[in-house]
């Protein structure tokens, strides 16, 4: 065979490939604006109807202004008060001997509980 043949065989497929390749990219390139055409025009009719739905739901509030004339009510409302809380005798001598640091009198005088720095009983030990 035709060494001549041969190449011009290999040329004609390597053309042929190559123009292959770039329809494919060209016919990629088209589908693919083709694709960001259409979403920009479903965006555009979609904002369109939001649009109408919004302006219609707002014509559609009526504003009405109405002048109330009727008493104050008033209510009140009763919050405890501690004021009626009163010590006995034997607590209010207590908590004034230990607002003092005197010792307490009365029948809890003897009751007290030691300082840590008494001497200890003898029997305690």
């Amino acid at each position: 065979m035709n060494p001549y043949l041969l190449l011009a065989a290999a040329v004609a497929f390597a053309v042929s490939c190559g123009g292959a390749y770039l329809q494919g990219r060209s016919d990629g390139r088209d589908k693919c604006i083709a694709e960001s055409v259409r979403d920009d025009r479903v965006a555009q009719i979609a904002g369109a109807a939001a649009a109408d739905a919004a302006a219609s739901a707002i014509s559609s509030i009526k504003v009405q202004s109405t002048t109330i004339r009727s008493e104050v009510q008033r209510e009140v409302i009763e919050k405890p008060v501690y004021r009626d809380c009163v010590h006995g005798p034997d607590v209010m001598r207590n908590i004034n001997a230990a607002l003092t640091g005197a010792p307490a009198a009365g029948p809890a005088a003897s009751s007290i509980v030691p300082t840590a720095d008494t001497p200890q009983r003898a029997e305690l030990r």
